[in-house]
């Protein structure tokens, strides 16, 4: 059997802490036996719980520049003295690209070795990338911004009395932060170079990207984890993520007939730039009960966090109560 990813792997411990937290209950990888026919198997006393671990877009070819941030990222926890030594992920957003040449790949370094500094087991943080994006005022006419890109989603707050017509090339921007005051940010931002620019300007605007840094939990495997999906991937394409939730779906329960264990877990990696994003839910929903009912539980990984997707129906340590 071939080795899990990397990826696989620190989702499968990320999903072992979440069970703890959320059954009150310690979960553990085990190593001690082979888990064919599932990815992994997790130790709860003498229970066992066998673990498929799937993600939503072709794990090889990886994207440019993953396996080069990796290594450089892993090295720095041995040098940089406020990297507590551990296991980290850094979550590539949605469409976003690694750098590849200088100096972009030495300042994407040292933003994400400072964001990894002083983290505990289970915390993230938001690390801000610099990017510009561009903003073009067409007319004085009308008070519209036509927004294409990461800030696409706040075109109308930026277009509350702005001071005619104007189109803001965002595409540099991936994933917007967590806080509404930091996004309220951006966009005044933007307002404020809007209301300088004439009829046919076109000006560059200096904002802010904004990745995952997260700290996976205790013995995880040490290093830097690298989640991205290929750039070309599309987390709003619905039809994409029913498919491949379908696959995982079926080979899971595929696995739980084969196998022998106490509960069966389906943890789905994807490449949306918020939990909140995610459309398993929405896939789940969609699908006829027959299809799945034999798995126990299935939560969504993305962003650093874990969702649950299906609720157990039943717990084995809750047997006889």
């Amino acid at each position: 059997m071939t080795a899990p990813s990397r990826t696989r792997t620190a989702a499968a411990h990320m999903l072992a802490a979440w069970m703890g937290t959320r059954f009150y209950r310690t979960f553990r990888l085990t190593s001690e036996d082979d888990p064919a026919p599932f990815d992994f198997l997790l130790a709860q006393r003498e229970r066992a719980v066998g673990v498929n671990v799937g993600l939503l877009w072709d794990e090889e070819p990886r994207p440019a520049g993953a396996d080069m941030l990796e290594e450089m990222l892993s090295a720095d926890i041995e040098t940089d003295e406020g990297i507590v030594p551990g296991a980290y992920a850094v979550w590539v957003p949605p469409k976003g690209r690694i750098p590849i040449e200088e100096p972009e790949v030495s300042d994407l370094r040292l933003i994400l070795g400072r964001a990894m500094r002083t983290l505990a087991p289970g915390d993230r943080r938001e690390a801000r990338i610099p990017v510009t994006v561009k903003l073009a005022k067409l007319q004085t006419e009308g008070a519209y911004v036509s927004v294409v890109g990461g800030l696409s989603s706040v075109w109308l707050a930026m277009s509350e009395g702005i001071p005619g017509s104007f189109h803001l090339d965002s595409r540099p921007i991936h994933r917007l932060p967590e806080e509404t005051a930091e996004v309220d940010i951006l966009v005044s931002r933007v307002r404020d170079f809007a209301a300088a620019l004439e009829p046919g300007e076109l000006t560059d605007i200096p904002l802010h990207d904004h990745w995952v840094v997260s700290r996976l939990p205790d013995g995880a495997p040490e290093g830097v984890t690298v989640i991205a999906a290929p750039p070309e991937i599309d987390p709003a394409d619905g039809t994409n993520v029913r498919r491949r939730f379908r696959q995982e779906v079926q080979r899971a329960v595929d696995s739980k007939r084969d196998g022998a264990t106490d509960l069966t877990v389906l943890a789905i990696v994807g490449p949306f730039a918020h939990i909140g994003d995610e459309l398993v839910t929405a896939s789940l929903r969609g699908m006829n009960p027959a299809l799945y009912t034999a798995l126990d539980l299935i939560v969504v990984i993305a962003d650093g966090q874990v969702r649950q997707v299906l609720q157990p129906r039943s717990l084995p340590w809750e047997a006889g109560r």
